[in-house]
């Protein structure tokens, strides 16, 4: 069999995108893999929020967003397949009752004690993959995060479109 040469190569930076979503197409098959082989009902997409709640007790829609850095539709979607699946509950703020705060129900707290060993050796596989050559993998992306954060990849090019 033939070894094609990987396109996004050829396009370089310009295909960054599409190569950071493949790439995290393949980490969150391999997760979902993980969960599926240790039996734990877990969808990767939810282990942030469900982390943030164990971490954080409670949280609403809008805080989970802050936290996190995603929309609070995406929070609102995951929270509402977490609940369904019996991982987290909804109580209302006393002091604002048309607020929600979210928890970790008695089978998420559960469940999360019980993924302990199986988030322990995905942390350690993790960092072994973002160290494995010279530089650090992860702290390469938080740097390049904070440069977007500097100045978006969309301000940057009407700058260098308009040059």
């Amino acid at each position: 069999m033939l070894h094609q040469k990987d396109y996004f190569d050829e396009l370089g930076e310009v295909a960054l995108g599409s190569r950071l979503k493949r790439l995290s197409d393949k980490v969150m098959s391999d997760a979902a893999r993980i969960y599926k082989f240790t039996g734990h009902q877990m969808q990767p997409k939810w282990f942030t929020l469900m982390s943030l709640l164990n971490d954080k007790k409670h949280v609403s829609v809008v805080e989970a967003a802050e936290y996190l850095g995603l929309t609070q539709p995406c929070i609102s979607q995951f929270s509402r397949e977490m609940d369904k699946a019996g991982l987290i509950q909804f109580n209302s703020d006393p002091n604002d009752l048309r607020r929600k705060i979210m928890s970790l129900s008695k089978i998420g707290i559960n469940n999360f004690k019980k993924m302990q060993p199986v988030r322990q050796a995905v942390r350690e596989s993790a960092i072994a993959i973002c160290t494995e050559d010279e530089q650090d993998f992860y702290q390469a992306l938080k740097k390049f995060e904070k440069s977007l954060q500097r100045k978006s990849l969309y301000q940057r090019t009407l700058e260098k479109y308009h040059e």
